[in-house]
C-alpha cells in the first residue's frame, strides 16, 4: 500500500481500513454499471426504427413513424405518427421496443405533395 493514500484516506475515513473501502468501492461501481446497462437501450435508437418500422407501418392508421424526444425534451423515443384515433391501434401498438418508449400522435393523412 502507498505510504502517501494512508493519511489522506484515514483523515475521511478514520474508522474504516482501506480493504472495506476498496471493496465499497468496487461493489458500488459495478451497481452502477449494471444500472447504467439495465435503464439504458441496447442499440442505437435510429437501428431500432430500422427494424420495426415495417411492422408499425402495416397497422390500421399509422401514417409515419420517427425518432423523436419525449416532453422532457431529452429522451429520445419512437413516435408513431397516427391518421385518426383508433382504440384498437393503440391498444395493439407496444409501449417500448428495445427500450425505448413509443408514443403516438394524431397527425392526420398524410398525402403526397403534387408539382
Amino acid at each position: 500500500m502507498h505510504a502517501w493514500l494512508l493519511p489522506s484516506t484515514r483523515a475521511i475515513f478514520p474508522r474504516m481500513k482501506i480493504s472495506r473501502l476498496c471493496v465499497g468501492l468496487v461493489v458500488g461501481l459495478g451497481f452502477a454499471q449494471l444500472m447504467a446497462e439495465t435503464l439504458s437501450p441496447g442499440r442505437d435508437i435510429n437501428a431500432v426504427l430500422a427494424a420495426h418500422d415495417r411492422q408499425l407501418l402495416e397497422l390500421p392508421a399509422v401514417v409515419g413513424v420517427y425518432v423523436g424526444v419525449l416532453a422532457d425534451g431529452k429522451t429520445p423515443c419512437l413516435k408513431v405518427m397516427l391518421a385518426r384515433p383508433i382504440p384498437e391501434t393503440e391498444r395493439n401498438l407496444p409501449r417500448e421496443i428495445e427500450g425505448y418508449p413509443v408514443v403516438t400522435e394524431i397527425s392526420g393523412e398524410i398525402r403526397p405533395l403534387r408539382p
